[in-house]
């Protein structure tokens, strides 16, 4: 479908709904509903399914895919996911992801002991493999900010948007610090000057969205997009129309349960911030269920109360009280 359009935008990332709180099963009712809640959205420019963070296997991959394919019916692209530490793997998951009408990828780097980020020849070849095998439009994310294997260094940026043919954009976790956002951009547009290829520069979250996008920016990726895809469209086309100011007021007015989310308040660690995404949507009505799949562990009923705050304090309505949570099991 995709490979010629631009892939600048704004990018909710679905999460899922289970059964019930021990995780074993996946809602498909619920999805369906959450999905197409995300879908009628206007302005958005595609959809993100099977989450990173929701430890699925293959096959639930695919059928929260399907899912999204059955209730986007082409209007936007549906973005599958791809994730494992070895290049067969990845390709593999990825040829299903393409079989299952994925119109684009999510890659995320592999996890490899001792990985030098100045030394990005493995990552470089790993990524090339996994480009010529499948032949999807894919989205890389990384950024030097995150640590780990997902750190990923300027100079690789370039490399990669000059050395594949299928990356489309590029999510960049920047955690506040916009030098590293533009350092970051700044790669791929050298790239661009040289092949005459647009690598879309896209923001990882919601945290300083305006910045990213005054600063050259093309949109972003946001699980938050479950409970502020709204917000984020309008910031987006605020920005683009040159209304700063507008996009300021609403960035402004929503940035309590963003800090909250993220952790950037005394006592609230950033770990848990995908959990949180799904209990905010929980809170204001937009899914059944907020229950997540452990290692990430629930969080305290005082802190759904100060998350049902943050959400009223930023202009949002919760339907829901903060004692009706329960914690997941698994």
């Amino acid at each position: 479908m995709a490979k010629l359009r631009n892939w600048d935008g704004i990018y909710p990332a679905a999460c899922v709904v289970y059964k019930d709180k021990s995780c074993r099963d996946i809602d498909e009712e619920a999805c369906r509903e959450h999905v197409s809640d995300l879908l009628s959205q206007k302005g958005i420019a595609g959809l993100f399914v099977s989450s990173a963070h929701e430890g699925l296997s293959m096959d639930e991959r695919v059928k929260v895919l399907k899912i999204a394919l059955g209730e986007a019916k082409g209007r936007v692209p549906v973005v599958g996911g791809v994730w494992a530490d070895f290049t067969w793997m990845v390709i593999e998951q990825g040829k299903i992801n393409k079989e299952a009408g994925a119109d684009a990828l999510y890659f995320l780097p592999p996890t490899i002991t001792a990985y030098d980020p100045m030394d990005d020849e493995l990552l470089v070849q790993h990524v090339k493999k996994f480009d010529k095998e499948v032949g999807l439009p894919f989205f890389y994310y990384g950024s030097p900010m995150v640590g780990g294997p997902h750190t990923v260094l300027p100079k690789t940026f370039k490399r990669l948007a000059l050395e594949t043919k299928n990356l489309v954009a590029w999510k960049i976790p920047s955690l506040y610090h916009l030098g590293v956002f533009r350092q970051c951009f700044n790669a791929l547009r050298e790239a661009e000057n040289e092949t005459g290829r647009h690598v879309a520069a896209l923001l990882a979250g919601d945290h300083g969205l305006v910045e990213a996008l005054k600063n050259g920016g093309d949109g972003n990726v946001n699980g938050g997009g479950v409970y502020r895809v709204k917000e984020d469209v309008e910031i987006f086309e605020a920005v683009k129309k040159g209304d700063i100011a507008k996009a300021y007021a609403i960035q402004d007015r929503v940035q309590p349960i963003a800090d909250f989310i993220r952790g950037r308040l005394v006592g609230r660690g950033h770990v848990h911030f995908p959990y949180r995404y799904k209990v905010a949507a929980w809170l204001l009505g937009k899914i059944r269920r907020p229950y997540i799949r452990r290692p990430l562990m629930p969080i305290s009923k005082d802190e759904v109360q100060a998350l049902r705050d943050a959400l009223i304090k930023s202009g949002m309505k919760p339907v829901r009280e903060a004692e009706e949570i329960e914690a997941s099991d698994m």
